[in-house]
């Protein structure tokens, strides 16, 4: 079954061009951190926000931008809840990929 679901599409097409636009360092940390603000924003009906399945994937592939997530924060409640998400890497790409097809 099909979702309309253009803004959580949007979000991850925008995702895939952060990961390869920006490299894993201390220049790109604030194009992730206003990526995953704009992120929690999106608006979605049929199915669940993807959040931990988003952070897995940048866990894994930017460790050095996850690391600064977490240092940031101490400061800052939501990105605290954001770098404190446990996902498996391997089943959250299977999920997204999944996800991906069934959106329009």
């Amino acid at each position: 079954m099909k979702h309309q679901e253009p803004e959580l599409k949007a979000a991850l097409n925008k995702l895939d061009k952060l990961l390869h636009d920006y490299p894993d360092s201390s220049k790109a940390f604030i194009p992730y951190k206003n990526y995953l603000k704009n992120f929690l924003r999106v608006k979605v009906k049929s199915i669940n926000l993807p959040t931990s399945e988003v952070m897995a994937v940048i866990k894994h592939e930017r460790p050095n931008i996850t690391y600064l997530l977490k240092k940031q924060s101490k400061h800052d409640p939501t990105l605290y809840f954001l770098t404190n998400i446990e996902m498996d890497y391997e089943k959250a790409n299977k999920k997204l990929s999944e996800m991906r097809k069934l959106l329009q």
